[in-house]
């Protein structure tokens, strides 16, 4: 009978561990995004709003298109979001474009910001580089 309790205890513990953990992101004022946003990322009901991602939300910040290259400015809660992001952008824009830029940055911390590039081209998938930089920069 202790073994039993000691193996479903471990399985407790082991269980709660491997559960994912959402950061809370401040609102900071802006809403989740409309239903719609999703499908049309660079219209204006994608701007400024918050979207689902596996480990917390996600919004853009800016984007711009230079050619046949988009430059998206994005913030989420987790940085391990990033890739979902861009596959978010590539998926919805891959005709459009035939580079993809997704700059994504934590909300701001005291000593650093972190922020990880991902790249999307047609011919060479997706490729990510992270930055960190002193606050304040």
């Amino acid at each position: 009978m202790k073994r039993f309790a000691a193996v479903a205890l471990a399985a407790a513990a082991l269980s709660s561990c491997a559960t994912a953990r959402v950061k809370a992101v401040p609102d900071i004022g802006v809403n989740d995004c409309a239903a719609n946003a999703s499908a049309a990322l660079l219209s204006v009901d994608a701007l400024q709003c918050w979207l689902p991602a596996p480990h917390g939300r996600w919004r853009t910040l800016s984007h711009d298109s230079h050619f046949d290259v988009l430059v998206v400015q994005a913030e989420a809660a987790d940085l391990r979001d990033a890739v979902d992001v861009a596959r978010a952008f590539a998926a919805n824009q891959r005709e459009t474009f035939s580079e993809i830029l997704v700059y994504v940055r934590e909300p701001a911390h005291a000593d650093r910001i972190r922020t990880r590039r991902v790249r999307w081209t047609r011919t060479g998938g997706f490729e990510t580089f992270d930055f960190r930089a002193p606050a304040g920069q």
